[in-house]
């Protein structure tokens, strides 16, 4: 590697104590760090400050949870720079370390490199709007008002469904399924599958089910005409607020996000670690 990009949760002091330890141990070994100006502030004088992540970086260091790499996927782009995720959050599923595995885990990389899995993102458009947005886990509809359920029309590859009154609608990934979209009641989807899951949360009615489409439909919310104020969002980030007749188009991005991985770990082993399942094979 000749140079390398970090990206921080600044709120975390282990997110910050990992990412000057880095920069060292990545300037000992003449290997350049790129960051945007207010992390490289906090990365020492070693640091070189960005606008922007340059398209040129072998790797992409990211230290804070899902939210602080799911920040760092929009950061990237279409660029094909792989993220690596060190995990100072909670349930980390996006990261390739811990943050006590970091010393271990830079030696195995400069020795033997690292493996990339390809992760599929959505991309969303507020019709008759300019308002475009692009998300690794979800892309939602929800109320803006505390106490009052949307109505929202839900067509898939141009036909119309189904309508709920509910608090929100989640639109995912197979790697979203379990952030939110499992919180409402969503499946867990293998990240090998490309798909598109659709999870009403606290619908009313007689049909509330998660529903999958393949990745090559489109997903088109409405917000009613007689439906309360809601606001769109993209991996948490709040993007702009919804007038009712509002609709939103969902489809798969064209491009990918390329995860690193260290010591790759099949998926569903992660899953009964991270949710501490009990290990009764019976």
């Amino acid at each position: 590697m000749e140079r390398v990009g970090v990206v921080l949760n600044p709120s975390k002091p282990e997110a910050l104590a990992g990412g000057r330890w880095l920069a060292e141990a990545l300037r000992s070994r003449g290997i350049g760090v790129a960051a945007l100006p207010t992390d490289a502030e906090r990365l020492g004088p070693d640091a070189v400050a960005v606008d922007a992540l340059p398209d040129d970086l072998d790797l992409v260091f990211v230290f804070g949870g899902d939210g602080t790499l799911l920040r760092a996927a929009e950061l990237v782009g279409g660029s094909k720079t792989p993220l690596l995720g060190v995990n100072v959050g909670h349930l980390g599923f996006l990261a390739a370390l811990e943050r006590g595995e970091l010393e271990s885990g830079l030696a195995r990389i400069l020795s033997n490199g690292f493996d990339v899995e390809e992760r599929m993102v959505l991309e969303a458009n507020v019709e008759g709007t300019e308002t475009r947005v692009r998300a690794l886990n979800d892309v939602i509809v929800e109320k803006a008002r505390a106490g009052r359920a949307i109505r929202i029309a839900v067509a898939v590859a141009g036909e119309p469904l189904v309508s709920w009154a509910a608090d929100g609608v989640i639109v995912a990934t197979a790697t979203g399924s379990t952030a939110y979209s499992f919180s409402a009641g969503g499946p867990v989807v293998s990240p090998r599958l490309d798909c598109i899951v659709i999870t009403p949360v606290a619908p009313h009615g007689l049909f509330g089910r998660t529903m999958v489409a393949p990745s090559d439909e489109e997903v088109v919310l409405t917000l009613l005409p007689d439906a309360d104020a809601a606001s769109l969002s993209a991996d948490g980030a709040s993007v702009t607020p919804l007038e009712p007749g509002a609709r939103v188009v969902v489809r798969a991005a064209p491009d990918r996000i390329r995860l690193a991985r260290v010591d790759p770990q099949p998926f569903w082993r992660l899953v009964r670690e991270k949710f501490n399942l009990g290990r009764d094979r019976g």
